[in-house]
């Protein structure tokens, strides 16, 4: 919502453009062929699901199982999966209808229903009797609830933090290479003018002095714009307009002035939210660090609700592995360590020395903003007595141009700088997650 109404007041205060491409459109072009985009979509639409798995405890599932029916010489026996040929003749096969409905606390339980195809003689299917079907419940011994929900939650956190970073980034990418072809296209149709003024000037003087003061600038302005078309060079990549580069613009001053009042609570970014519930589940996992060397593995227990008899069954996965090649030690060593709260610490550390060196920046742009307001004085004190010396017959047309173009430079430079303040002020708004483009979520 707040986008649409940023993008209705820029279109209101700018001229609209009808063939030209517009800054939503540029941004949705650099969006959709970013490889980083397409990654963090998919890493949050899968942490999504497994948010989904934890929260909604109800979360059915439907599998099939087949299993083949061989007659030996002791009578029918399942062998599992599909078997063609081999030992024995095949009798049918057996498929089994699994429905997992119920995931909590760890356990999920499930439903079995079995279907028989008989193949020997005439096709034919046998439902289940009633005493067949039973109800399951699961339970994995070496995983631990608590510590799988934190960690699961923790991963949302990263994915979601992953998005927002990556829409922003291109988003104020997008915004940079406007600014900086604006001000390279301005610099460049300038600085041709400029040469253009000195070729003049060099072609009708006749003082040899004169002449070579004049090459040297000449020299200069060529060295100065070959820069400027080499910077421009990358960012040819998309029709520039001057109604492309007022919209931006809008754009961004709008979205700075809605967002004055935001929360500067470093411990509120989403990564960092993140590595606290991981820090929380390896203080958990830190008391069970004995989980890879137990032998048991995991518990079924079975109900048959329709048996007369043995309608309980129990039953513990066992597997005791006597020797290994230190597996279970890095396993246990892991779950021991406390990599959870040194990388909390070092990532906040990191982000507080990135908002010091934004908001810093910020105070050096200021002061560039100030100088540059001074150059622009002079520059234009220096031009209104051009003017008056041009008007007077003390200099000549060429020189009273070239006045003019350092007075343009001077009011380009402050510009510049500005956009460079408007960059900076996104930047430290991205590092508190304010919601400056893109979906939300």
């Amino acid at each position: 919502m707040k986008k649409f109404l940023i993008l209705t007041i820029s279109l209101l205060t700018g001229v609209l453009m009808l063939y030209g491409t517009t800054f939503e459109e540029l941004y949705n072009e650099n969006l959709y062929k970013s490889s980083s985009y397409a990654q963090a979509k998919l890493g949050l639409e899968s942490a999504q699901v497994d948010m989904n798995k934890i929260d909604n405890f109800f979360m059915p599932y439907l599998g099939l199982s087949f299993d083949t029916i061989k007659l030996g010489t002791t009578g029918p026996t399942s062998v599992a999966g599909l078997v063609f040929g081999g030992l024995g003749e095949t009798e049918g096969y057996k498929l089994s209808f699994n429905v997992n409905f119920l995931e909590v606390w760890g356990a999920s339980v499930a439903l079995s229903f079995p279907f028989t195809f008989n193949v020997k003689d005439e096709w034919n299917i046998e439902t289940p009797e009633s005493e067949d079907i039973n109800i399951r419940l699961s339970r994995d011994l070496t995983k631990l609830d608590r510590v799988e929900r934190l960690n699961t939650e923790a991963s949302y956190y990263d994915a979601l933090s992953k998005y927002y970073f990556v829409q922003t980034n291109i988003f104020i990418d997008t915004v940079e290479d406007i600014f900086n072809r604006h001000y390279n296209e301005k610099m460049i149709e300038l600085s041709q003018k400029e040469l253009e003024i000195l070729q003049n000037k060099y072609q009708a003087s006749t003082d040899e002095d004169v002449k070579k003061n004049i090459e040297k600038q000449i020299l200069s302005a060529q060295k100065t714009l070959e820069g400027l078309k080499s910077s421009n060079a990358s960012l040819e990549y998309f029709e520039y307009s001057e109604e492309l580069y007022n919209q931006t613009k809008n754009i961004v001053k709008n979205l700075i002035n809605s967002n004055q009042n935001y929360s500067k609570n470093i411990n509120e970014r989403l990564d960092l939210k993140s590595l606290k519930l991981k820090e929380e589940a390896s203080n958990i996992q830190k008391n069970f660090w004995f989980i890879p060397y137990i032998p048991f593995k995991n518990v079924n227990l079975s109900f048959s609700p329709f048996k007369e008899e043995n309608k309980w069954s129990i039953g513990i996965g066992f597997e005791l592995t006597i020797l290994d090649k230190g597996e279970r030690q890095l396993v246990s060593n892991n779950m021991k360590s406390n990599f959870a709260m040194l990388t909390y610490d070092e990532s906040l550390k990191k982000v507080e020395e990135t908002v010091r060196s934004l908001e810093t920046n910020n105070k050096m742009l200021n002061y560039d903003l100030n100088i540059n307001q001074i150059d622009l004085d002079n520059a234009l004190d220096e031009y209104n007595k051009n003017v008056d010396l041009y008007n007077k017959g003390y200099i000549t047309r060429e020189d009273l141009e070239l006045s003019e173009i350092s007075l343009k430079r001077a009011q380009l430079t402050k510009e510049n700088t500005e956009n460079s303040l408007l960059l900076n002020e996104l930047r430290i708004r991205q590092q508190y997650y304010v919601d400056i483009w893109g979906d939300k979520n």
